[in-house]
């Protein structure tokens, strides 16, 4: 399911559809570590959610990836996964995604930006479901 194409995206809407809500949060960061770019978003496209939540399940089971919030007296996980990619040599990015042995489980798309060799792309995936 694409919640990034629902009309009326939202917390609640992603929550009521899919049964989880993703923010995307991408640092690009030079080979000095200076942040050069950053982009949020929460336009994720969820492409297998039974691999994902499995995923999700092993994560949850650390306390320093996970965290329990309510929101109008309702439990939810609050699930934080980082990975990063150093580029070898200049090129144009426009898509971060959780992959599982080559599989994309999910990703998001975004305006591209260049890239160069040493530079460092820094993906922090905040995943929030039901507890």
């Amino acid at each position: 399911m694409s919640f990034a194409q629902l009309a009326d995206h939202s917390f609640d809407t992603s929550i009521e559809e899919g049964g989880i809500y993703i923010i995307a949060q991408i640092q690009i960061r030079d080979p000095n570590q200076n942040l050069v770019g950053f982009i949020e978003t929460d336009r994720v496209t969820v492409e297998d959610l039974e691999d994902l939540s499995l995923i999700l399940d092993d994560l949850s089971k650390n306390s320093e990836f996970t965290k329990i919030v309510i929101i109008d007296d309702v439990q939810y996980q609050v699930i934080t996964g980082v990975g990063d990619a150093k580029f070898l040599s200049d090129e144009l990015i426009s898509r971060s995604a959780i992959t599982n042995d080559g599989k994309s489980l999910a990703f998001v798309n975004y305006d591209g930006f260049p890239v160069k060799s040493g530079d460092l792309v820094i993906t922090t995936w905040t995943m929030i479901r039901p507890a």
